[in-house]
């Protein structure tokens, strides 16, 4: 596949593939052309912050997100670490760029004060460090209990409002809320910190889906009216295809994807 084909706007995130290592998923974003690429905490750690930056110099690879952790927030003990960890990977976002984000912290469940003020109190040190260092820091709404007490796009505007944080939009997290295209139309440009695509295997009644997030292509979203309405509420950064991916990663059905999600950029955005 040749590199002009995949649109410039246009991520890929190493969690697609979880397994692989660094190595591994330079070799492949090599493979398949890309010019953009988003990256996952571990793997950066493992291979080492400054070995990482170095190699996306060398091979002109502009950054989409740094994923990092969450907040433990029922336990302001572990938020020393937390910060560290999250400042390290601001630091290297400083050096390639990027949106640095994770989900917010489980929380106490059904205590929505006490979890947005927990996460501001939490996260405030590591806002005012990726301000002094020029990059973007936000949260993803998810609907896994267990990783973010925020699931919509409304609570999560609110959430943005309280923390100062910006928020990534995921289609794969936010498809089932009420008028959501209308919300990201609508949404402060300054609160979108990173778009995401990924795809819902919901099936029809006859035939039901898996119910899970799948590579686009694979499911049965309108991910083209998606990216229209980040387009047209502003927004001017990357197009991130991200899900948790298989051990075993699928090295064709992710190349379609990236063929089907850069012929809607083309269409939508243009280049």
């Amino acid at each position: 596949m040749s590199a002009t084909l995949l649109h410039p706007r246009l991520s890929l995130n190493g969690i697609v593939t979880p397994a692989w290592s660094f190595e591994q998923d330079l070799a492949f974003w090599r493979e398949c052309g890309l010019s953009c690429v988003g990256l996952l905490h571990p793997k950066v750690m493992a291979h080492g912050p400054d070995r990482v930056a170095a190699a996306l110099k060398s091979e002109g690879l502009t950054v989409s997100t740094i994923i990092c952790g969450v907040f433990t927030l029922e336990q302001p003990e572990c938020w020393p670490a937390e910060r560290a960890r999250l400042d390290a990977m601001i630091d290297l976002a400083a050096e390639v760029g990027g949106t640095v984000y994770g989900p917010p912290g489980r929380g106490w469940f059904d205590q929505w004060d006490a979890n947005c003020a927990a996460y501001a109190e939490a996260v405030a040190p590591c806002l005012a460090h990726a301000r002094e260092r020029g990059v973007t820091l936000a949260f993803e709404p998810t609907l896994r209990p267990a990783l973010s007490f925020v699931h919509t796009l409304r609570d999560g505007l609110d959430l943005c409002a309280v923390s100062g944080a910006a928020m990534v939009v995921d289609i794969g997290n936010c498809c089932t809320e009420r008028d959501h295209r209308a919300t990201i139309r609508a949404m402060p440009i300054n609160r979108m910190g990173l778009v995401q695509i990924s795809d819902l295997d919901a099936g029809t009644p006859a035939a039901p889906g898996m119910g899970i997030r799948v590579l686009p292509g694979e499911g049965d979203l309108p991910l083209e009216d998606h990216i229209r309405a980040a387009h047209e509420a502003g927004y001017a950064g990357a197009y991130e295809i991200e899900l948790l991916g298989e051990a075993e990663p699928d090295r064709a059905a992710i190349r379609r994807s990236l063929e089907l999600v850069s012929a809607m950029l083309d269409r939508v955005v243009g280049r």
